[in-house]
This record gives structure tokens, C-alpha cells and sequence, in this order.
């Protein structure tokens, strides 16, 4: 069977490395999203600032620049004092000039003359724009220099220019996708007063929208709509647009937008009639797809455009009409209704065939097989390739259809009709399907047709290549195939031809983001490798430029559990834990994963990382996260404590020496030498040490904290859950019971004596175990959202899994 992607001896793996190691985030500076912001800003507020700030990006001679000095009423001498700041080569350098000008207050004089100096050695609007607009050009600027501008001298700036600020701060790290300091960005915009709200909080959701969907950041938008609906601030129709775009918007952000505009009684345009069925249908919200199909219809027939079908073809209603890519868009949402979606995949070439006949044998032209159908343009004819793919999703998402079935309903349209051929969209679907169904030798064979093809190949076919590789027992050459991808985005923008001249479609964007890492990530995790988990997170940034996320960091919680799971298992893995035996690296990472992946099998230890245990790795990595992006956490203390050691029972006299315990020592005795102690892990995992945090891109969510809970109670660290849990409610991430439940069943293990000494030292000492201690804290948190017994029960369940040896993808 064919399955070498691209012949390996093609290409030096050292000469696509030191590629790879070329390239860096694109530059922000410059960026068509902060120039738009600072000519609206302009036309709003009519401040003559924004003309002076477009002059500064590159450095002029003072006679060029005295016209906007004057417009913008400052002198030539404050000009003086901050060129220097302005015109600095990087952004740390200007911060640097920042503190040495503001240094010379404390020279000067106490006269009142001197305090008018002390005003003007404040740092100006007009500075601070500029280098936000200017001087952001990568992502340790954003995350280093930015931060350090907003926090230091953002207070001083006024109602005009302090949004402004803050909106182009935004921006800013949207592009750059680091989203932890928003929330704190949030709060300082919602804190005061704003001269131009309508303008500023738009323009604000419009730079929040440039962030990657997320729970997080759809959650700060919804802060920000609940702020405006507060003060009675419109949503402009393009704000609109913003937040329903694919790459942002969550199912719960569309529903309030949804509100939103009945509310405000927004009548919605036809490209916001298309974005809300778009985004229902994608999530399969079938009720709220009819409603807003029903309303295209409606807009259609009003201003004389092509009507779709509508829903209810099957009752004879709704019959007027062409099948338009409304219907796609439809058919999508029975995503998980395989009989509806054929049904009425059926009744549209019904209905075609009656309007249309010989519509379905007709061959449709070259460039009609990767041309996406338009929307509102009217083109489409007829039921196409587009309809049946969309169908064929739920086929492929129904457990009851076999993977012949599946492979069936793919290769008999082709075979039956020209106009089915299959596009890329149809090929990743049916791709995913037999990934579902485990099917890997067929998800390969179809792939190799794909490769074969003269289809070209987008991101989410590679992302689905990658998976079926790996999931094939090929993971080296899914690892040459997305480098291959990450060396074609490097050198071109156009289509470019990989190894064995196979095309790829130009990229208006990166080809690799960390959805396409994560997906990798999994499947390694599935083959039981989490060796290369490590190296690819020691190496994003090197090899991909991108930054984890917290998927990202959940897979690597779970490889370590898995890794410790597998080493124990084994002689060689048990010895190489209690020695730490070193591990020698390569000096090249794409050698060294290489070097790892020439074995489709796991090496004989694999939970050796940095030189040590790799759970203890992936602790200190969690809570360096946790400490580097929320310092106040630092003093967040653990609601209750431990009572012995989760080894304790292994020695021989634990039954004598609980009962003693129970009778001298007061039951709410805590074991404070068991708390860890606050101390910030500094994560360097190379040579060169990092000015930065490199986790300002990770949001933990519940399902973070459920992969780190599980991992201290599997690695006997369950005295750790208790502030783990702490950490969670600080931070106002709300858990699921499902995690309550596991933290509960490991915090048990080391916070109960066992029945007859709970029983004792209660009546002793009326007081409350830790184990009740921490109970009663979870209830006054989640309150009618505490675990129950049957939660318990299911978690007891689950937790014996986790430590079953045969179990072993988590």
C-alpha cells in the first residue's frame, strides 16, 4: 500500500530547518487594522493627533513636522524632549527612554515652575500612540513593552486618548493572539468615562473580534455588549459582521447577538441573515437554521432576489424557489440527523429535476470544481457538490453508518454523475469519518487518492492529512508533511508546488496555526507517543512560530499522565524514574523528532523530560502559567489541607498510628508542611533565556484544570487539588461536575482516616474533616451545581480507568 507522502531523501532536513528558524510572526506594524482605527478615530473625534501620529511611523525633518505640532497645539520644545522616544529603533528601547525622561523629575527643582515641567515630562498622548501604532512589530514587543506601556501610563491619559489606547493595545495583541491580559484590558476600558462611546466600545469589539474563538474571549465580548446595553449604546451593523465571523464567534456570543438586535430593533442585512443560519447551522441549532432560512426567503422575495427553498419541502410547503446556498447552509444543520439531510438533499433534486431537467447530468466547467458558490450573487443552479458534501456530513458524524457505507456513498456519487465530483471540502469530510470510525487504512488509501488528484490541498486538508498519517502508523511522514507545509508559507503567497509536485491553494493567511499543531498533538497522543509531545512544545515557537494555547496545554497534561502511565508499566521506565537517567538531544529539533519518529513505535521511556519526570515538567509548566499571568495568585490559599500522605496506608502500622492521631490530635489539625510552598517555576527548556512570559496566549478553561487535577492525583500529588480548585475560583472559571466530582474522589485519598476514624474524631471534636471542609467550600461556590452521590459514583468509575493499565489514550 502506498502511504510516502513525499520522498523523504528530497530535501535536506537541515536546510528546512535553518528555513524554519528564519521566519517570525508578520509584523504588526503598519497593520491595515490599526491605519482603518486611526482614520475613523480622526473622522470622529476630529483630533488633528492621528494626522501627526501617521507622520511619525518614520522619522522626518523638524521643518516637515512643525504644520501637525501646531494643529495638534504642542511646542516644538515638548517635541524635542520625546523625538528621541519616538524614533527609537525597538519598543524596549523606547520604554527605556520613557524611564530615563521621567527620571529627570526627580532632578528638578520644587518651584512652580518646575511642576510645570514634571506635567510635561508625563508621557504624552500623542507619544504613546505612536508607539503602539509603530513600534509593536513582534510578539515579544506585545507581550513585554506593550503591557509595561499600558500598565505604567495608560492612567495618565484622558477620556479622549486612553480608549484609543487601549483599542490600538488590542489590536495589537489579537494579532499576535495573547489573550490573557484582556481581561484586565476590559476592566481599565469599562472603568471610566468615554467622550466618544459609541465609536470607542465598536471599535473595541471590533479589535477583540481579531482574537481566535475562544470561551475566554467570547465571554469578554459578552462584558462589553452587556456594558453597552447598560448605557444605551447602539452596535454598529459592521460590529456586527466582526463578531460573526467564523474565526471569533461561539454559539453563546451569536445568541446574544441575536437578542441584541431584536432588542434594539436592528433590522438585519442580508449578509447578517447569512452569518446567523451560517453559524446555527454549524452547531446544528435546526429550530433557529428554519427561522433565519425562512427570513432569507423573505428578504429575497422583498428585494427581488433568487428565493431559496425552504424548509419544508417535505411538506409540500416552502416549493417556490431554486435551490440557493441557503439550502447548503440548511442542510448543514442535521449535521446529526443523517435521514433529514438526505431526505432533503433528496427533495431539492427532486424539485430541480422538475425545474431543471437534465440539470444533474450536465458536466459543469473546469473552474467550477474549487470555485466556492456565491451567496447572494445568484449563481448557483442547481443542486451541486456543495449540497452533497454538506450532506454527507451527517452520514459521516452517524455511529450507524459502517465505514463501507460511508466509503459507498462517497465513491458511487462520484462514479454516477460529473457534477459530484469531489472537492477538497468533500475529501476532508469522508476523511474525518473513517478517523471517527478508526477506519485507518482506508482514511489513508483515500487520502492517497486526494494526493493524487489535481485538487488543491487548504489548511484543513492538511490538518486531516496529518491526523490520518499518524493515526496510519506513519507519523514521520506526517511530520515531513507539515513542514512541508510551514516551508511553503515561509517562501511564497502564492500557489506553490511541495515535493512530488503536489499543489497547495495560496494562503491569505498562515497555513500553520495551533489548531493544526493540536490536532497533531492528538494523534501522537493516540499512537502512544508523548516523547514528541515534549519536543514540539519545547519547539513551537522555533518550528511554527505559534504559541500554545489552552488545548494546547491540556494535551500536554494529559501526554504526561500518559507517559508516566507507560513508564510504569515497564522495568526500563520504572529505573529511568527513580535515577533520572539524562536523555543526550540533538541540536536540531527536526533531527531530533526526526530521529524519534523512524519508529512508528513508543521508545522504552518516554516520561523522561528536560532530564526529569516529564508530570513534574507539565506541573511546574501549568503553574508557572498560572503565577506568570495572574501574580495576585500568589497569595489564592488552599481551602483546606491535607491529613496524611497519599502513601501513608503502604506502611505497616497505619492503622495504629491513625487511631492515635484520632485521640491526641484535634481532627482540624491541618498538615501545613504539605502545602507547596508559593513559588513561581521558571520554565527554560533552551539556551536562550526569554525576557518574557511564554504563556500570555493560555486562558485556562475547566476542561485545563480537569487534565491538571487528574494528573496530580495520578502522580500522588492530590494535596495540590485543593488550591488547584482555588485557583479556579479566583480566576471565575466555572467548573463542570464532572471535575468536581475526580478532585473530590483524589482529594478523599489524602484527607480521610477511613470510616471508623472519621466516625471517632468527629463525636471528639465536633469539627469538620478536610475532606468536609473542602466539600462545604465547593458548595458555597457552585452551590445547587455540587456533585452529587451519583457524580461521585461516575468519578470513582472514571478515576479507576485512568489507573487501569489497558487504559491508555486519555
Amino acid at each position: 500500500m502506498q502511504y510516502l507522502v513525499f520522498s523523504l531523501y528530497r530535501r535536506s532536513w537541515q536546510s528546512t530547518f535553518t528555513r524554519l528558524c528564519q521566519r517570525t510572526y508578520s509584523s504588526l506594524s503598519g497593520s491595515k487594522h490599526l491605519v482603518n482605527f486611526a482614520k475613523q478615530a480622526s473622522l470622529v473625534t476630529k483630533d488633528p493627533v492621528w494626522d501627526l501620529v501617521s507622520q511619525l511611523k518614520r522619522e522626518r525633518k523638524d521643518e516637515e513636522i512643525h504644520g501637525a505640532l501646531n494643529n495638534c497645539n504642542i511646542s516644538f520644545l515638548d517635541y524635542v524632549l520625546w523625538k528621541h522616544v519616538v524614533y527609537s529603533p525597538s519598543l524596549n528601547k523606547a520604554i527605556s527612554a520613557i524611564e530615563q525622561n521621567q527620571g529627570l523629575s526627580g532632578q528638578l527643582p520644587t518651584d512652580g515652575s518646575a511642576n510645570v515641567r514634571k506635567q510635561t515630562l508625563r508621557l504624552p498622548a500623542w507619544v504613546a500612540l505612536s508607539l503602539v501604532c509603530h513600534k509593536v512589530r513582534t510578539a515579544e514587543d506585545a507581550q513585554d513593552g506593550l503591557l509595561h506601556l499600558i500598565s505604567e501610563h495608560s492612567w495618565s491619559l484622558g477620556s479622549k486618548d486612553r480608549p484609543a489606547l487601549l483599542i490600538l493595545s488590542t489590536h495589537a495583541l489579537a494579532h499576535f493572539d495573547i489573550l490573557t491580559p484582556m481581561r484586565e484590558i476590559v476592566e481599565q476600558f469599562l472603568a471610566r468615562m468615554i467622550q466618544f462611546p459609541t465609536f470607542h466600545f465598536n471599535a473595541f469589539l471590533r479589535g477583540l473580534s481579531g482574537f481566535t474563538r475562544s470561551e475566554e474571549a467570547a465571554n469578554l465580548a459578552v462584558s462589553i455588549l452587556e456594558a453597552m446595553s447598560a448605557r444605551e449604546v447602539p452596535l454598529w451593523r459592521e460590529t456586527y459582521r466582526s463578531l460573526m465571523r467564523d474565526r471569533f464567534v461561539t454559539l453563546q456570543l451569536t445568541k446574544v447577538l441575536h437578542t441584541k438586535m431584536a432588542y434594539e430593533g436592528v433590522v438585519p442585512s442580508a449578509e447578517h441573515l447569512e452569518a446567523f443560519l451560517r453559524i446555527f447551522s454549524k452547531y446544528g441549532a435546526i429550530q433557529d437554521s428554519q427561522e433565519y432560512l425562512r427570513a432569507i426567503r423573505r428578504y429575497c422575495i422583498e428585494h427581488g432576489l433568487t428565493v431559496p427553498y425552504g424548509p419544508d419541502v417535505h411538506l409540500r410547503a416552502d416549493l417556490s424557489g431554486k435551490t440557493h446556498p441557503a439550502n447548503t447552509l440548511y442542510i448543514r444543520s442535521l449535521r446529526h440527523d443523517r435521514a433529514s439531510a438526505f431526505h432533503y438533499l433528496h427533495k431539492l433534486l427532486q424539485l430541480d429535476a422538475a425545474h431543471n431537467p437534465g440539470h444533474i447530468t450536465s458536466v459543469p466547467g473546469p473552474s467550477s470544481r474549487h470555485a466556492p458558490t456565491k451567496f447572494w450573487s445568484g449563481t448557483k443552479t442547481g443542486v451541486d457538490i456543495f449540497d452533497w458534501t454538506t450532506a454527507l456530513i451527517s452520514a459521516a458524524n452517524d455511529k450507524q453508518t459502517s465505514t463501507s457505507t460511508l466509503i459507498a456513498l462517497f465513491e458511487r456519487s462520484r462514479e454516477r454523475t460529473k457534477q459530484f465530483r469531489p472537492t477538497v471540502v468533500t475529501y476532508t469530510v469522508v476523511l474525518r469519518g473513517l478517523l471517527f470510525r478508526g477506519a485507518f487504512d482506508e482514511a489513508l488509501r483515500i487520502w492517497n487518492q486526494l494526493i493524487d488528484s489535481d485538487i488543491l490541498l487548504d489548511r484543513k486538508a492538511l490538518t486531516v492529512g496529518v491526523q490520518v498519517l499518524t493515526r496510519a502508523g506513519h507519523p514521520q511522514d506526517a511530520f515531513y508533511l507539515l513542514n512541508s507545509f510551514m516551508d511553503a508559507q515561509r517562501t511564497s503567497s502564492h500557489t506553490v508546488s511541495l515535493p512530488n509536485d503536489k499543489h497547495i491553494a495560496p494562503a491569505t493567511h498562515h497555513w500553520i496555526n495551533i489548531i493544526v499543531i493540536n490536532e497533531f498533538m492528538v494523534s501522537l497522543l493516540r499512537i502512544h507517543r508523548p516523547d514528541v509531545i515534549f519536543q514540539l512544545w519545547d519547539h513551537l515557537e522555533q518550528l511554527y512560530s505559534v504559541r500554545p494555547s489552552e488545548v494546547t496545554l491540556n494535551i500536554l497534561l494529559d501526554a504526561a499522565m500518559l507517559a508516566t502511565k507507560m513508564d510504569n508499566e515497564s522495568v526500563r521506565g520504572t529505573f529511568a524514574h527513580l535515577f533520572h537517567v539524562p536523555t543526550v538531544e540533538s541540536s536540531s529539533p527536526v533531527d531530533l523528532i526526526m530521529e524519534q519518529l523512524q519508529s512508528a513505535h513508543p521508545p522504552p521511556v518516554v516520561g523522561i523530560w528536560r532530564t526529569r519526570r516529564a508530570s513534574d515538567v507539565a506541573r511546574d509548566i501549568f503553574r508557572t502559567m498560572i503565577y506568570g499571568n495572574w501574580k495576585k495568585l500568589i497569595d489564592v490559599e488552599a481551602p483546606a489541607s491535607v491529613v496524611h500522605s497519599k502513601d501513608a496506608e503502604a506502611t505497616p502500622l497505619y492503622p495504629l498510628v491513625e487511631l492515635a492521631k484520632s485521640i491526641t490530635v484535634p481532627f482540624s489539625t491541618r498538615k501545613h508542611h504539605n502545602l507547596q510552598p508559593k513559588i513561581i517555576t521558571a520554565d527554560v527548556h533552551s539556551s536562550e533565556k526569554k525576557p518574557y512570559n511564554p504563556y500570555l496566549s493560555i486562558v485556562p478553561t475547566d476542561l485545563t484544570f480537569s487534565a491538571y487535577i487528574k494528573l496530580l492525583g495520578f502522580t500522588a500529588r492530590a494535596s495540590e487539588i485543593s488550591l488547584a480548585l482555588a485557583w479556579m475560583r479566583a480566576l471565575q472559571i466555572n467548573p463542570s461536575r464532572k471535575t468536581l466530582s475526580i478532585a473530590l474522589v483524589f482529594w478523599a485519598e489524602v484527607s480521610l482516616r477511613g470510616p471508623l476514624f472519621e466516625e471517632w474524631a468527629e463525636r471528639r471534636n465536633k469539627g469538620e474533616s478536610e475532606y468536609g471542609r473542602l466539600v462545604e467550600w465547593i458548595s458555597e461556590w457552585v452551590g445547587e451545581e455540587a456533585p452529587t452521590e451519583w457524580d461521585i459514583q461516575k468519578a470513582l468509575r472514571a478515576v479507576a480507568k485512568i489507573r487501569d493499565s489497558s487504559f491508555g489514550t486519555l
